[in-house]
């Protein structure tokens, strides 16, 4: 599990997963497991890893990508909190973006359905506000001219500043680091909202519900 600005529901994480197994099944491995890519089949793979995500080619190449996908889904399964850093936020952020985009055109083959639930829409940038805690990983170059008028005024994390200037990640900028027990302490930890456990649920995010529903 990872650490959310609010705790993260059934659902959501059901769209984090399928976003990043499709991701990595359908668009960078392609081909089933044990098979291996001639030569010029890896040429492809690497050029329409190129296309579809031009944003990540600077940091990643297509087989470290893939590791550290491997890397977040493998804790993602975990039942202890861990913290990701900018350079995960933005491979997260890109893969949710993919799936989401295909989900709502009806183009990952699965008529709807994400996991256990079938969803109709899949309103990514909602899901941006509630579960990113910061977007600077986008801003690129203009975050270093900002700071050159303004220095120390920004409140920025060392990957983002690393990611505007174009530098691949270190081993700690890729480190998953589990969350201490005395940061856990520390934490608000709120139980997640509840929804129900699969079939279909419309829309995501989830209306709200008004205080008059739930008084009915």
């Amino acid at each position: 599990m990872f650490l959310f600005p609010e705790p993260p529901d059934p659902i959501f994480l059901a769209i984090f997963r399928e976003a990043l197994e499709y991701v990595r099944e359908v668009q960078l491995v392609q081909f089933r497991e044990g098979h291996r890519p001639t030569r010029s089949e890896r040429k492809e793979l690497d050029e329409c890893y190129a296309t579809l995500y031009p944003e990540l080619v600077p940091f990643f190449s297509r087989g470290r990508l893939i590791r550290v996908i491997d890397r977040l889904l493998a804790a993602g399964r975990k039942p202890e909190l861990y913290r990701l850093t900018d350079y995960h936020w933005m491979v997260i952020y890109r893969c949710l973006e993919m799936y989401s985009d295909l989900h709502n055109d009806g183009a990952t083959g699965t008529d709807g359905k994400v996991g256990p639930y079938e969803i109709e829409r899949i309103d990514f940038g909602a899901i941006v506000d509630r579960f990113f805690f910061d977007t600077d990983f986008l801003v690129g170059p203009m975050l270093l001219q900002a700071e050159e008028k303004a220095p120390g005024r920004l409140q920025i994390t060392k990957e983002a500043w690393r990611i505007a200037a174009g530098l691949t990640p270190t081993a700690r900028d890729s480190r998953i680091a589990r969350v201490n027990r005395r940061e856990l302490a520390e934490l608000r930890c709120e139980p997640p909202p509840t929804v129900p456990a699969s079939g279909y649920v419309g829309p995501y995010p989830l209306r709200e519900r008004e205080p008059s529903e739930d008084a009915e």
